[in-house]
């Protein structure tokens, strides 16, 4: 098991090197400027595209597809993964976690209108991916097996381990139920659940999702009003130490930054290809109101959710850091700081401070929400990979067997990771996440050519005061389903 742990650590330290930051923080910057900072410029109208609900039998709507994608992204990396970014990296991890996620939001949009717009209908569903766009926009058919093939195995297989093992140590520290017991009632429901496919799916992320983040942003917010004073010293403690200025309770430049990114990237799977498949199952009628939606999310998630993690934990003091800080906000943290325990237990200790005992139970249950979401929706993006792999009707009796094998596995493994140690937990997820993004992102930026002359066919038809409409005999590319779009748009193209 050594051995092994020190592989991934390996393989950890290749992805989410240097590179990664030039990749995701550049790629996102390069978008931002070239989409004309269209996540400011659009902000209205980024939230406005959240709420279309034109569905079909093919595809659910862009509201569920939404929830669907946000139930992926708010999650472990919100609550759990904010806490680990502190402890690691100092309270200035923050400010980068909050930077990438500005710039995460252009690379979503365009990954997600690109998904959309390379989509294709599989088994009556609309079905794309990173995979797809590879194949069909870039003619890159076996990269895009590749890719289905480290997605499939990365985000059915190890992305849920972190989740799992997070909510399983949430019930532990609250209520003190042995973490496989919580590890087998969670893989119970989760079969219950994607066995109903992604109609199911949709309607529970469309059930919980909207309930979980309300309830979590008024806790943050009654924190905020008990802790108003403090919050000028924290913005500055914040700052300070993004710029390695406090070494006292920072972690150093680097490590503010690393951490940063690395948890902006975990928590939005900007870059990953996560949010492309829901994307694409969305019925809409142009694809950069999707990417608007998908974009919408990421500052949600990010910048809104992360950060409340962020302030509850730093305004009641209730953490401690790897370079040796200890805070003043709880009388356990000493001793939590001596066995190296960190993570989810900051969020219980400070949300204690608002709500006395029940705090802890509260944010496990909370915890079990975002991250049980998450769940179901690395299923339907595994899903979405296996289906590419055996596409085509000849091969419907392996896509058949693929699914059964996602479905049957994932709940195993779920078991599984609730048991192991969390640091491994965290480490494989982290692990598919940078291998993944690596991968994907030569294809969003390849494609990205395409995304800014859909955003200009956009804009044009705004400008106009009409509602965009996606015209493949005005603007198309080679690999777009020219017919299932005049299919989607037919009543609007024949006025």
């Amino acid at each position: 098991m050594a051995a092994l742990e020190s592989l991934i650590s390996a393989g950890n330290s290749l992805f989410w090197g240097i590179g990664m930051l030039i990749i995701i923080v550049g790629g996102g910057l390069y978008m931002t400027i070239r989409l004309g900072f269209f996540q400011f410029v659009h902000f209205k109208d980024m939230w406005k595209r959240i709420i279309d609900r034109q569905d079909s039998d093919s595809g659910i709507s862009a509201f569920a597809s939404f929830c669907t994608t946000m139930a992926m992204r708010i999650g472990t990396g919100n609550v759990a993964g904010v806490a680990v970014a502190i402890y690691t990296g100092g309270p200035g991890a923050m400010f980068w976690m909050t930077l990438a996620g500005m710039t995460n939001s252009a690379v979503c949009f365009t990954e997600c209108v690109e998904g959309s717009l390379f989509k294709r209908r599989v088994d009556g569903e609309y079905r794309g991916g990173g995979y797809y766009c590879a194949q069909n926009g870039l003619g890159w058919k076996g990269y895009g097996t590749f890719l289905a093939a480290i997605s499939m195995i990365g985000i059915g297989l190890f992305m849920p381990a972190a989740a799992t093992n997070t909510i399983c140590d949430g019930f532990r520290n609250a209520l003190g139920i042995p973490m496989w017991v919580s590890a087998l009632v969670i893989a119970l429901i989760m079969i219950v659940v994607i066995w109903g496919g992604i109609k199911r799916i949709s309607q529970v992320a469309s059930a919980v999702v909207p309930f979980m983040t309300v309830i979590y942003i008024a806790c943050t917010i009654i924190v905020l009003v008990m802790n108003f004073t403090r919050i000028p010293a924290v913005i500055v403690e914040v700052v300070t130490c993004a710029f390695g200025k406090n070494a006292v309770i920072g972690g150093g430049l680097g490590l503010a930054i690393t951490q940063g990114v690395r948890r902006g990237t975990f928590s939005s799977a900007s870059g990953m290809g996560e949010s492309t498949p829901t994307a694409a199952a969305a019925e809409t009628t142009h694809p950069v109101k999707q990417g608007m939606s998908n974009a919408a999310g990421v500052w949600l998630d990010t910048v809104i959710v992360c950060n409340c993690t962020g302030l509850m934990i730093l305004l009641t003091d209730c953490f401690h850091t790897a370079s040796g800080y200890v805070g003043s906000g709880d009388p356990s943290l000493a001793t939590l700081a001596a066995t190296g325990t960190n993570g989810v237990i900051f969020v219980q200790l400070a949300v204690t401070h608002v709500m006395g005992a029940i705090a802890p139970t509260f944010i496990a249950i909370m915890l079990a929400l975002f991250s049980f979401t998450c769940l179901i929706s690395y299923y339907y993006e595994a899903e979405s990979a296996a289906t590419y792999l055996f596409q085509g009707a000849e091969k419907a009796g392996a896509r058949k067997a693929a699914t059964m094998f996602l479905k049957i596995a994932m709940p195993i493994l779920i078991f599984f990771y609730g048991i192991v140690k969390a640091s491994l937990a965290w480490d494989l997820a982290d692990l598919a996440l940078g291998s993944i993004t690596w991968f994907n992102m030569l294809v969003v930026l390849c494609l990205s050519g395409r995304v800014i002359k859909m955003y200009q066919d956009y804009e044009k038809q705004m400008a106009a005061h009409v509602d965009p409409v996606y015209n493949p005999d005005v603007l198309t590319f080679k690999g777009v389903d020219n017919d299932l779009w005049k299919e989607i748009n037919a009543k609007k193209l024949a006025k």
